[in-house]
């Protein structure tokens, strides 16, 4: 045991800490193979780890002079990784002396989130605004060739059914090949209210009749029914909604009866139906 043996040991490795802005192009290295020579007592126990040694690409490499896309590890720098604890051993080589990674500069760009969720409300609630997604895009980071096709990111799929509240909750995004991603997460906020049904009775409007003409509708008047969530449903005017037929209808295809055009409602109605959807009509001239 007081004599000086030579032997190899394998250690596993893992290369952290590189550069935000590049990634590695070609093989990592998962092994070192180190030369030691010690007294025999002194080796007793000396055998690589099972958990990886992380070596810091920021701290031990250094860029190739003549090749700015590959980064050098000069492998006798990391004798203190292999054995921090130990005093006099010799270590004799590293195997392989020198790692070279080849490394490939990260482009990035803006891309917005697709949710991937199926959600359906109780009976007499209903959706009452615009889906929230925070944040609504994400910045994704890989090489021009991977990121080319990248148009959004997406949730993982996620069901609610039954809402008869406002749904906050968190979604995971799903994982992208090849490619980081500036958040791993987002915040979903999908508004959620009692409804009500109600409706309206507007006058119908005559477009595009001529000065000689004059169009009798039949009726003049229309019945709206919509849906709309109880703190909403004060703000809702008749006057909000313009419903009209066009005279050119009865010159082109000259129609036994007009279809009723809807020009404008609020946005934030559900299930919006004019009564009746046809009208009879007349055309006199004016005197």
């Amino acid at each position: 045991m007081n004599q000086e043996y030579t032997t190899k040991i394998n250690y596993k490795v893992e290369f952290i800490d590189f550069p935000a802005d590049v990634r590695p192009a070609s093989a990592v290295p998962e092994k070192l193979q180190v030369t030691i020579k010690d007294y025999g007592y002194n080796l007793i126990g000396k055998t690589g780890s099972n958990q990886p040694l992380k070596i810091s690409i920021k701290k031990y490499a250094v860029k190739d002079k003549n090749d700015k896309s590959k980064l050098i590890i000069s492998t006798h720098l990391l004798s203190d990784k292999f054995f921090p604890e130990a005093s006099g051993i010799n270590i004799l080589s590293v195997d392989p002396e020198t790692v070279i990674f080849k490394v490939e500069k990260l482009k990035t760009k803006k891309v917005p989130i697709n949710m991937n969720i199926d959600f359906s409300c109780t009976p007499l609630f209903m959706q009452s605004g615009k889906i929230q997604i925070i944040p609504d895009s994400i910045i994704v980071s890989g090489t021009e060739k991977t990121i080319k096709n990248i148009l959004f990111a997406e949730t993982e799929a996620a069901k609610f059914p039954d809402l008869s509240d406002t749904l906050r909750t968190t979604c995971k995004l799903k994982k992208i090949n090849g490619i980081k991603i500036s958040a791993k997460q987002v915040k979903i906020i999908i508004p959620v209210e009692k409804y009500t049904e109600n409706s309206v009775i507007v006058p119908l409007q005559i477009k595009n009749c001529p000065d000689s003409l004059k169009l009798i509708t039949f009726p003049d008047k229309i019945t709206i029914t919509y849906k709309v969530v109880l703190s909403q449903f004060k703000s809702v005017k008749k006057e909000d909604f313009i419903l009209f037929v066009d005279c050119n209808e009865i010159e082109k295809n000259h129609p036994e009866k007009l279809k009723i055009m809807i020009e404008s409602y609020p946005k934030f109605l559900k299930s919006v139906q004019i009564s009746p959807e046809f009208i009879e009509y007349v055309i006199e001239k004016n005197q």
